[in-house]
């Protein structure tokens, strides 16, 4: 691998991110990357910048972050889909795929794909039954309160 390229998991998945030094790679775990932004000028541990503000950046300069697998708890945890230890996030997860009438899955990548910096998922799956699920991300728009109780379920705070 690339010395230049690092791969890192943020909350509902992994990134992979070109061009970060192994300091800010490091501290690229769970959504510290969204965090940094929606908790900016906060006391608490959201608030603090670990990765000088990547995605941020990103943003800004209309750069394509992609994330890499992005239903994996952590490089060999499996997924979080289902998983006990994430039964708040399941259950949100669970009510609005319901009410979109897709998969679970679908609604995270959808929630990805909401975040306006301009993500793209990589799926990390060869299943065509998946593939088909996980295209009808692009067709849900989850409005700002679905958006942001997911990213509560998640076990993030807002300020």
């Amino acid at each position: 691998m690339d010395n230049n390229v690092k791969v890192s998991c943020i909350g509902i998945g992994c990134m992979r991110i070109s061009g970060m030094s192994a300091r800010d790679a490091d501290a690229l775990v769970h959504t510290a990357l969204i965090n940094e932004g929606i908790n900016v000028n906060t006391q608490f541990e959201g608030g603090v910048m670990r990765s000088a503000g990547t995605l941020e950046y990103c943003r800004l300069n209309r750069t394509v972050v992609q994330t890499w697998s992005p239903l994996q708890k952590g490089f060999f945890g499996g997924v979080f889909l289902g998983d006990s230890e994430f039964a708040e996030l399941n259950r949100v997860l669970g009510e609005l795929a319901r009410k979109y009438g897709v998969t679970a899955d679908a609604i995270a990548y959808a929630w990805l794909l909401r975040y306006p910096a301009r993500m793209q998922v990589v799926l990390g799956t060869t299943n065509p039954e998946r593939v088909k699920g996980a295209a009808k991300a692009a067709g849900i728009v989850l409005t700002k309160s679905k958006w942001y109780a997911l990213y509560k379920a998640a076990g993030n705070k807002l300020p």
